[in-house]
C-alpha cells in the first residue's frame, strides 16, 4: 500500500540537496526524434535525486515519454489506475508513455532514485521487455557497477549537449542502460584524471561566478590557448561555452523549484543582468525561462 505524504507537509518535484538533472533542449529532442540513428531510443530528461524527502509528483495526463525510476535506497510508491503499489530499494518500475500516474518518496524512509525520461520506436518494446514478467509491479534490479557507470557516463556525455557525436553517444548507451535492468553486464572504466571532467567539476563548484577563460585554464594548470585547443579536439566546443550550457542545466533545474524567481537565480548564476541570462537560456534551449517554468 502507497505511503502519502502528510497533507500538511510541502510537497517536492525538486530541488533535493546533491540532485542532478539533465534536460535536453527542446531543440536537440526533436533533431534526436528525427535522425535516422538516434530516433529508435533516446533520453529527453534524466536525473539523480538522493534521498528526496517528501518528493512527490502526479501527472494525470501521464507524459509525452517512458518514464524509468530506479530505486538504490530507501523506499517509495506509485500509483496507476487502480493500482498500488510499493518500491524498495533494488527495484525499479517504468510508466508507460501516456499513462496517468502518481509516486513519491515514503514518509519515513524517502528514496535515492535515478530516472530518466526514454522515446522513440523501440521505447515500447524495451518497456514490454522489462516489464513482461512482474506486469505493472516494481521489480528487482541487481545493483551492479556497471549500470552505474553507464548511468554516470550518459550524464556527462549530455553535458557537452550542444555535440552532436555526444548526442549520439548518449543515445546508443540508452539501449545498454535500460537492458542493465535484465542483468546484462557492460564493463566500463573511468579515467578521473581527465583533464576535461577536471574541467567540469570545477565549473559545477563555481556555477554562481562570471569565470572567464584564463581563471578556468588556471584552475587546471593549462594555458588559455592550449585548454581550448584541448576542448576543440576533444569536446568540439569551448571551455566558455560549455560552462555556460551547465549554468542553464542548473537554471532549469531552480526553475522547476516554485520557490526561485527568475530574477534570483539569474544573480546566483553569476548574471547581473536577468535579461541577458533570459536571452542566453533561449538561446540554448529553444524556450523563453518564463516559458519554460509555466511548463
Amino acid at each position: 500500500m502507497k505511503s502519502f505524504n502528510s497533507e500538511n507537509a510541502q510537497k517536492k518535484m525538486e530541488g533535493f540537496a546533491g540532485q542532478l538533472t539533465y534536460i535536453l533542449p527542446q531543440a536537440k529532442v526533436r533533431f534526436c526524434a528525427q535522425h535516422i540513428f538516434c530516433k529508435k531510443l533516446y533520453i529527453t530528461d534524466i536525473g539523480y535525486y538522493p534521498n528526496a524527502a517528501l518528493h512527490e509528483r502526479e501527472r494525470q495526463q501521464g507524459c509525452a515519454q517512458y518514464i524509468l525510476i530506479y530505486c538504490v535506497k530507501g523506499r517509495g510508491w506509485y500509483a496507476s489506475g487502480k493500482h498500488h503499489y510499493t518500491v524498495n530499494p533494488n527495484e525499479f518500475f517504468i510508466i508507460p508513455a501516456g499513462t496517468a500516474h502518481h509516486y513519491g518518496a515514503d514518509v519515513n524512509d524517502p528514496w535515492s532514485i535515478y530516472w530518466l525520461h526514454f522515446s522513440g520506436s523501440d521505447a515500447d518494446f524495451y518497456y514490454r521487455f522489462l516489464t513482461k514478467a512482474q506486469g505493472k509491479a516494481p521489480a528487482n534490479a541487481v545493483v551492479n557497477t556497471s549500470r552505474q557507470l553507464i548511468f554516470y557516463d550518459m550524464l556527462q556525455h549530455l553535458e557537452l549537449m550542444d555535440n552532436t557525436d555526444n548526442i549520439f553517444y548518449s543515445c546508443s548507451f540508452v539501449h545498454a542502460y535500460l537492458a542493465s535492468f535484465q542483468n546484462t553486464q557492460i564493463k566500463r572504466t573511468a579515467n578521473e584524471k581527465d583533464i576535461i571532467q577536471q574541467c567540469i567539476q570545477f565549473m559545477k563548484q563555481n556555477l554562481d561566478k562570471p569565470l572567464r577563460l584564463d581563471e578556468i585554464s588556471a584552475a587546471v594548470g593549462l594555458s588559455a590557448s592550449h585548454l581550448s585547443s584541448l576542448f576543440k579536439k576533444q569536446v568540439k566546443s569551448s571551455p566558455v561555452h560549455l560552462f555556460t550550457s551547465l549554468k542553464i542545466q542548473k537554471a532549469c533545474q531552480m526553475l522547476m523549484d516554485s520557490s526561485h524567481n527568475i530574477k534570483t537565480i539569474s544573480y546566483s548564476l553569476g548574471y547581473e543582468d536577468q535579461y541577458h541570462f533570459s536571452r542566453v537560456f533561449k538561446k540554448i534551449m529553444g524556450i523563453a525561462p518564463k516559458h519554460f517554468k509555466n511548463k
